[in-house]
């Protein structure tokens, strides 16, 4: 994976991040000021942004980029915060990448996950808050060519970290500059040379980056 195309995403979050150090609680109406946290509340969260994998995918085939370039992807989030500062949930997503250089030009390419999470906040008591999160769960890709069977590609996603920081826009909607990673495995695979699906051997691990904007919603809760 080329990982320089991620650094510029970095500078979402550097500004944010460098206004998220400890306040007085009377900051008024100053752009990073107090809100009150919310508890017991179901999230509802959305994002879109960036994406490109890279490593070994196993076997005899050949390396993830060289099948799936860069791509656009959306994640979907639902969750339970069960304190200010804790909340877990379920995410899906899908991706369509740009095909990779080994394989044919009209050919399209699809990701998918779908797991469990959970996130941490550090400052749900301010509008900017910054947290991390960390998930497991499945993990699919598929590569459709114009003509012929499309190779399915079947995993984990062995763990899936993201970082991020919020701003409450109002009491119940955050907005977020968030990066991060997922490290997978493929396990079994379906293509054009078998008749249905079969361990991989020699599975490898590899990675996919995600930058992008997220958005999140509370609904009930206590604050």
């Amino acid at each position: 994976m080329n990982a320089i195309k991620l650094i510029p995403a970095l500078s979402l979050l550097v500004p944010v991040l460098a206004h998220a150090e400890p306040e007085s609680q009377d900051t008024g109406a100053s752009f990073d000021h107090a809100v009150a946290p919310v508890r017991n509340a179901f999230e509802l969260g959305v994002a879109t942004g960036y994406a490109q994998g890279g490593g070994k995918l196993g076997g005899d085939m050949r390396n993830l980029e060289d099948v799936s370039g860069p791509g656009a992807a959306v994640e979907i989030d639902a969750g339970y915060r069960i304190i200010p500062n804790l909340s877990i949930g379920a995410y899906g997503t899908f991706a369509q990448f740009q095909h990779g250089d080994s394989i044919d030009s009209n050919a399209k390419v699809f990701g998918a996950t779908a797991g469990v999470q959970a996130a941490w906040h550090f400052r749900p008591d301010m509008s900017i808050d910054p947290w991390i999160s960390l998930g497991t769960g499945w993990k699919g890709l598929w590569l459709d060519p114009q003509n012929g069977k499309v190779t399915s590609l079947q995993g984990l996603e062995l763990a899936r970290l993201q970082i991020g920081a919020d701003y409450r826009v109002s009491e119940d909607v955050a907005i977020a500059p968030v990066i991060g990673g997922s490290l997978s495995m493929f396990i079994s695979q379906d293509s054009p040379m078998t008749t249905d699906y079969t361990e991989i051997q020699g599975k490898k691990a590899n990675f996919t980056g995600f930058a992008g904007l997220a958005g999140r919603f509370d609904l009930g809760g206590k604050r």
